[in-house]
């Protein structure tokens, strides 16, 4: 489990706005249905709360939601995420806000979610598996933005 003073989600908020399609697909936003609604209040409660679970979180994600975002934008969030993610292992919480954030993610690129064991390489790993394509790119960007934070 991470401790609040350990992640800093203000970036990724700021990515989340961004993604967010508004009007551009959804003339009627239905908020409760959205994957970014979910992740962006996700993160604000982070921001302003200063917690790093939401009990039950997991399921309340809206994993039925079928608009179509930014690849590229979606892999470069995805990757901001990652970078919070403190390889818990053992220790590792389905409603840890970075964890819901990304399977926020994981819905939006892959279709699912993906099996996450608190480990990033073995995330990666997975994510080459689901889509060699996606996959590949995911871990650039990720080894990219570790190599220049």
């Amino acid at each position: 489990m991470i401790a609040e003073n350990e992640i800093n989600l203000q970036e990724i908020h700021e990515k989340l706005n961004n993604l967010c399609l508004d009007g551009e697909v959804c003339s009627n936003c239905e908020k409760n249905k959205c994957l970014i609604f979910f992740a962006k209040k996700v993160a604000s409660y982070v921001l302003t709360k200063k917690v790093t679970t939401i009990r039950q979180g997991m399921a309340m994600i809206p994993n039925h939601d079928l608009k179509t975002y930014s690849e590229d934008d979606m892999i470069e969030t995805l990757a901001m995420v990652l970078q919070q993610c403190k390889d818990c292992r053992d220790n590792h919480d389905d409603d840890c806000t970075i964890n819901l954030i990304r399977t926020c993610m994981e819905y939006a690129l892959f279709g699912d979610k993906l099996p996450y064991q608190g480990s990033v390489t073995l995330y990666l790993l997975e994510a080459q598996k689901s889509n060699g394509r996606v996959g590949d790119t995911l871990k650039a960007k990720y080894l990219n933005r570790k190599k220049t934070k």
